[in-house]
């Protein structure tokens, strides 16, 4: 069965596909917005930030992350700095610069439309970032200072010393834990996505798997409940369904299993009510 790989680009010219589509876009009203769940998977510096607009906006949210905390999200490992064409320096910078440097340095594979966005936003990402408490890098004055990064030829790079992915994700990890404190946002840490649910070809959930209880569990807006054997057993490894089915039980397979405390630096119980500080159970083999 072939695949039809559709990303959705909006049509119109490169420079005002995205603005029509929001002219075009149907909006919510804001009394309704509460009768909606969206599911946001991850909770880096993406994840994170769209959890926290969407809560802001009236939606009901719910964050999926395998770390023990939105804090240990890989997006802390980009330090080099943030990009925005906001021409602070005078050097000539603009929206088609940006686009067009990181067509470039995406050796030409990224989406055009999407990346021509990502510059249109680059500006108000910084302006988000800087009202989240982000401490950027600044001049004697106290403006934003810019530096050329990555063989650009202006200087278009926000950072933070050398810790940006670091103060990123703190700013965003604040705004998050605001609207987890207020109920706008329910965190599950410690669940890994298995896969999409599609009815008639519309995602309406996701398959989760949560690393402290072996039973699957399916997630799709207000629906939550245990799967059965026959999905325990496809997320199983190769040797342990194997073994499993040798003995036919999978509490037998419980046996093979040894335990380990949760990892350091994670968040007060209090602040995500899905967070457990149970030992978690993995394979002793492993």
């Amino acid at each position: 069965m072939a695949t039809t790989l559709d990303s959705k680009i909006p049509s119109g010219p490169l420079e005002k596909k995205w603005e029509k589509h929001r002219i075009e876009s149907k909006l919510v009203n804001p009394n309704n917005k509460r009768k909606f769940d969206i599911i946001v998977v991850g909770s880096g510096l993406a994840g994170g930030s769209a959890a926290a607009t969407l809560a802001e906006l009236g939606y009901n949210v719910k964050c999926f992350c395998f770390q023990d905390s939105p804090r240990r999200a890989h997006s802390i490992a980009a330090q080099g700095g943030i990009n925005a064409a906001k021409n602070y320096q005078n050097d000539g910078d603009s929206v088609f610069r940006l686009f067009y440097d990181t067509i470039k340095g995406g050796d030409f594979r990224s989406r055009e439309a999407n990346v021509y966005r990502l510059a249109e936003i680059s500006k108000l990402i910084i302006d988000q970032c800087v009202a989240q408490g982000v401490p950027f890098a600044r001049e004697y004055g106290g403006l934003l200072a810019n530096r050329s990064f990555g063989g650009a030829q202006v200087s278009r790079t926000f950072y933070a010393r050398g810790q940006t992915g670091q103060q990123l994700l703190l700013g965003a990890y604040q705004a998050l834990a605001q609207q987890v404190a207020l109920g706008g946002v329910k965190m599950f840490p410690r669940t890994e996505m298995l896969d999409l649910v599609l009815v008639d070809g519309h995602a309406k959930g996701i398959v989760v798997r949560d690393f402290d209880h072996w039973p699957s569990q399916f997630a799709c807006g207000r629906y939550s409940y245990p799967g059965d054997r026959w999905i325990r057993q496809c997320l199983l490894s190769v040797d342990e369904r194997a073994w499993m089915q040798c003995f036919g039980d999978l509490s037998c397979l419980q046996a093979r299993c040894t335990f380990r405390q949760p990892l350091l630096h994670t968040d007060p119980p209090h602040l995500h009510s899905g967070q457990r500080f149970l030992p978690v159970k993995i394979n002793a083999d492993v």
